[in-house]
């Protein structure tokens, strides 16, 4: 594999010579609608209510197309979009005529919800008019908004992102009208485009009926993902056009955003004083050009930052948890590199770079002294360079050094729906070996339907490596393929990767190494339509793992669903049989004290899951399985329930469950969680967390109190506690914190 190398950079030299997508139209046959922008001297007033003069001077875009229950015919109630702008702001304007207005469904009001849920409107811009990526805004009736960066039409959803856009919105006779203005400054685009792609996706949720202004046939998902906040809508390539946006002003835009922090801990069980700290910080965006955005930061605090959810771990491997510091995720997409995560409630084989790797260790924070990011894309290519330094931690196992991160990646569009591309990245801890990873990736996509892809990565030899044993002979690489197919009922899909014994990505994720995995699934989902069946459902997935030196089994898992269905009230669930296989060398310590001894080992299940209609008053997410687990039993699940009393408080209960019954030993293992969020407006919520592991007896909360004062500006108001409780009448404070958090947004 390392003597292609040369040959595949050379293919990424031919090609860079290619035509941009971006600059191409759509398909033959493809033809997709287009409305122009209107500018305007002076933008509307934000309050809902589209009788502003200014909303008479624009084009309609109208005549929206099913997507859901019926396909390609014309929506059941009208939809108007209206587009306006003036030198600093986008203003869209939308009229959703329904002909039972008391029957709409409201009820988000936080932030980042799950507002496709509700009677809604994503908007979907395109700005680079690549037909790949996209920015997606959400709202309701109460004003909620989420935003989302869409890379590769899906490939990567950064919900985690935070625009600075308004939105606002009202019931009337006829239906319900919103206002959103989004600032140009909020976006990132190409000047020279002709025009920016656009689709507006409204859900009625009362009706369950999804349309869309440029049409998606049935059959559009997101190739080769799976996820439940992946909507057709991001299918970026089957937008529609909006001109007239020729003349935006391409000047420099800077945002500068200091803040201060204050905090007081203390550890209950010590007889000495609460301690007090207080720091300060600043964040810096530059738009270098109208595409390329250089963000710096400066003695970086996340204090505000969610806490992770609690997660179990009964396999051999790392647990997987997602990024949610605000510095790492505008344009995060760009940095992605690797196999395709398929499942995103189960980790990644590979990330060659991974974000919380920067800032975090072992879960706990590492001082960021400072970081700088330059993200965009121009002319066909989309480009990314981080640095960031971090300081040395004192810990109990001895001294972290400082570190240094470095990523670079550079991807080319080419064609339609192509791409090729190349990465770097490096660690350079204080007095230690840097760890250096250099690789290639294509992406070919010839049709809407059908997509192949493969990687190439090697990394230096490791002082990890090194310590283990290993040797340049087993080799430091990891390469794979990919195909996928997504037909009107049929999906496919097939990945393979070697993971070479010492390959070391130090500053990405890697869950497995010295393995080849091939990971085949087969969805066939007829369309049904008997009364309360909408689409059946059937499904054969597998997982497999053999050791690359030797070809020996390390493990695989076999999953059959051949009986589920989602039914016209939009609930789902599936009946599958799983039948797994592990191959233990050496002893395996699957619980303190239970260790299962090395062997081969055979064990099935069935899998039982349900997930209901979450726009009502109660929701339902449940999986439970039951069967054999390796000489023993296990009985397990995860479920999920949500009651939305109002827009304005809403909780959510989960619980993770273990109970496995083994010769070595029996356990049970629980994982409590209770989430009560209060949202007094969109911009001022409280959000309250207490989650318990019955095993581990620890017991913690989170209360954050999150006020968006103005627009980029922030108060956050953060309680954390933390208990001992192996019995909870019986719990013992370990710690206690207040922190408080101030940022202010200057745009000279």
């Amino acid at each position: 594999m390392k003597r292609s190398l040369p040959a595949t950079v050379g293919l990424l030299g031919f090609l860079a010579g290619a035509p941009v997508a971006g600059q191409e139209q759509p398909e033959a046959g493809a033809e997709r609608p287009s409305m122009a922008a209107t500018r305007v001297e002076r933008g509307p007033n934000v309050d809902g209510d589209l009788s502003d003069a200014v909303w008479a001077q624009s084009d309609v875009g109208t005549n929206f197309i099913q997507h859901e229950p019926l396909d390609g015919v014309p929506a059941t109630e009208q939809t108007e979009a209206r587009v306006v702008f003036t030198d600093s702001t986008i203003y869209f304007g939308i009229t959703a005529f329904d002909a039972n207005p008391d029957a709409i469904i409201a009820r988000e009001m936080e932030r980042d919800s799950r507002i496709f849920q509700d009677d809604s409107i994503i908007l979907l811009l395109d700005t680079f008019y690549d037909r790949r990526n996209a920015y997606a805004f959400e709202t309701n009736l109460n004003g909620a908004r989420t935003d989302t960066l869409v890379t590769d039409e899906g490939r990567d959803l950064n919900l985690e992102w935070d625009g600075i856009w308004q939105s606002a919105a009202r019931r009337t006779g006829f239906g319900w009208t919103v206002e959103i203005a989004i600032p140009i400054s909020t976006l990132r685009f190409d000047p020279a485009a002709p025009a920016w792609g656009f689709n507006v996706q409204r859900y009625i949720a009362h009706k369950r009926e999804m349309t869309h202004w440029s049409g998606l046939p049935r059959e559009v998902g997101t190739l080769g993902q799976v996820g439940s906040q992946i909507l057709p809508v991001h299918r970026v390539s089957m937008a529609g056009e909006l001109t007239g946006l020729a003349g935006l002003s391409q000047s420099a835009q800077l945002q500068v955003k200091p803040f201060v922090i204050g905090d007081v801990s203390e550890d209950p069980r010590l007889d000495v004083d609460p301690a007090s700290d207080g720091d300060y910080g600043l964040d810096l965006k530059w738009g270098v050009t109208r595409s390329l955005a250089l963000d710096l930061t400066y003695n970086t605090d996340f204090a505000e930052v969610e806490v992770d959810e609690l997660q179990t771990n009964l396999t051999r491997f790392s647990l997987y948890f997602p990024e949610k510091r605000d510095f790492f995720l505008e344009n995060a997409g760009i940095f992605d590199f690797g196999p395709p995560h398929r499942l995103f409630y189960e980790p990644p084989v590979l990330k060659t770079f991974f974000s919380r790797r920067v800032g975090l260790d072992e879960g706990e924070q590492v001082p960021i002294d400072w970081g700088a990011r330059l993200t965009g894309r121009v002319g066909g290519w989309n480009l990314g360079v981080l640095r960031v330094a971090t300081a040395g931690l004192a810990r109990g196992d001895g001294q972290l050094p400082a570190n240094a991160f470095t990523v670079a990646r550079l991807k080319r569009n080419v064609g339609r729906r192509s791409s090729v591309g190349t990465m770097i990245t490096e660690t350079a801890p204080d007095g230690a070996e840097a760890n250096r990873v250099v690789g290639v990736d294509i992406d070919y996509k010839p049709t809407s339907t059908l997509g192949f892809g493969g990687f190439w990565t090697s990394s230096g030899a490791s002082e990890e490596t090194a310590g283990a044993g290993g040797s340049s002979d087993s080799g430091e690489a990891a390469y794979g393929f990919n195909f996928d197919y997504q037909g009107r009922e049929l999906t496919v899909y097939l990945d393979a990767q070697d993971i070479e014994e010492d390959y070391h990505p130090a500053a990405g994720f890697l869950l497995r190494k010295n393995v080849r995995h091939l990971n085949p699934m087969i969805q066939w989902l007829p369309r049904i339509e008997r009364g309360f069946v909408r689409t059946w459902f059937t499904e054969i997935r597998a997982d497999y793992y053999e050791t690359l030196d030797g070809g020996e089994l390390e493990s695989r898992q076999i999953e059959i669903s051949p009986i589920g269905m989602r039914t016209t009230s939009e609930d789902r669930w599936r009946l599958g049989y799983l039948h797994e296989t592990e191959n233990l060398v050496e002893p395996f310590e699957v619980s303190p004290g239970v260790v299962i001894p090395p062997g081969y080992y055979e064990f099935d299940a069935v899998r039982f899951s349900i997930y209901s209609n979450q726009s009502r008053f109660f929701g339902l997410r449940s999986r439970i399985a039951v069967g054999d687990f390796y000489t023993g039993t296990q009985v397990s699940g995860r479920t999920t329930i949500n009651f939305k009393f109002s827009k304005h408080i809403q909780t959510e209960t989960r619980w993770v469950f273990n109970n496995i019954e083994l010769p070595q030993g029996a356990f049970d293992i629980g994982l409590y969680s209770q989430l009560v969020n209060f949202t007094f407006t969109p911009n001022l919520r409280l959000n309250t967390i207490v989650q318990y592991n019955d095993l581990s007896g620890d017991l913690g909360t989170n209360i954050r109190l999150h006020w968006i004062y103005k627009p980029g500006s922030d108060l956050f108001v953060v309680y954390n506690e933390n208990w001992m409780a192996e019995d909870l009448r019986y719990r013992t404070s370990t710690h206690r914190q207040i922190a408080v958090k101030f940022t202010y947004l200057f745009q000279p």
